[in-house]
């Protein structure tokens, strides 16, 4: 996946964005080209004292310093490694900095380590458009020769100096998020059932098998908090019951929670944050932070999920 650099907009180049959000796409090449779209939005976001990050690899963040001189005190300037290590966590990182006072502008340069970190971040660059909503940010990403799935994902593009609409654009919810079905897990994996009464003792099960394979202890943490956030849900909001699976994979550990219901109904489960005053739906959300990945399916009336958790080789 190529690098990835959000960047605020001009309000003179965009008289199509009017709502609060905006979130749009621009091809860039060169180091001369990335400064060229960068430094007009960071000076215009300085003039008007918005709150402005800039999130990039060392040679170009020396770029904008040098280009800025002394103004470069006056944004927040921080290397992509040290940001872009988890994708649901980066996204959480953005949407606390969006949602402080102000309006925000964000560019930021994502490197990610793995395919697979790479994918989940471009299904959040399209689930961006509901999880921003309402909010007054900015992102501009910026890519190095882009594919038409990144026009996919983004309603808006920079267009030399114009702004226009991206013909290929689809809101997330009309985008197809079909998955393939999980395979059952492997008949070496150890297996719990649970109800409400039985949650304690699933989430003592789940800290012994993660031990066990040889998890570190931060990471047995996590895991034994996510598995009892998906495990909650299944007893209180599901069918009162359900099922955990624990077993290694390559350089992962898996623990898997199934639960025989209806399946689970909210859209793009663990990536869009309830509501500040809301009192649900902050297990799923809370369960995606912990792990290295979250997968959720529903399939023949069951609900699915899968933790995931890197081992240390």
């Amino acid at each position: 996946m190529e690098l990835v650099t959000f960047v605020p907009v001009q309000v003179e180049r965009a008289p199509l964005v009017s709502e609060p959000f905006a979130h749009m796409a621009v091809a860039y090449g060169s180091g001369e080209e990335y400064l060229k779209t960068v430094l007009p939005a960071l000076l215009d976001g300085l003039r008007r004292g918005e709150r402005t990050i800039l999130l990039g690899p060392e040679e170009n963040l020396d770029l904008v310093r040098t280009a800025l001189g002394a103004d470069a005190t006056r944004v927040e300037l921080g290397l992509s490694q040290d940001w872009y290590g988890h994708p649901a966590r980066t996204m959480a990182a953005y949407l606390d900095f969006a949602r402080r006072n102000g309006p925000a502008r964000m560019i930021c340069e994502p490197v990610w380590s793995s395919a697979r970190d790479a994918a989940e971040w471009a299904k959040i660059e399209a689930i961006a458009n509901l999880a921003f909503a309402g909010i007054q940010a900015t992102m501009m990403c910026v890519y190095r020769d882009p594919g038409e799935e990144v026009f996919r994902s983004h309603p808006w593009y920079l267009d030399g100096e114009a702004v226009r609409a991206s013909e290929p654009y689809l809101p997330p919810e009309r985008m197809d998020w079909e998955q393939p079905a999980f395979e059952s897990p492997p008949a070496e994996a150890e297996g719990l059932d649970f109800d409400l009464p039985g949650v304690r003792r699933m989430r003592a099960f789940v800290r012994d098998q993660a031990y066990a394979a040889g998890l570190e202890r931060d990471e047995v943490t996590s895991l034994v908090l996510a598995a009892a956030e998906i495990a909650a849900n299944a007893v209180e909001h599901g069918a009162g019951h359900g099922r955990v699976a624990v077993w290694r994979a390559g350089d992962e550990l898996i623990c898997e929670i199934t639960n025989p219901d209806a399946g689970i109904e909210v859209p793009f489960p663990g990536y869009i944050p309830p509501e500040h005053e809301s009192l649900r739906g902050y297990g799923l959300w809370i369960s995606r932070q912990l792990c290295d990945a979250m997968e959720v399916r529903t399939l023949d009336g069951k609900s699915c999920v899968r933790l995931h958790m890197r081992m240390t080789l």
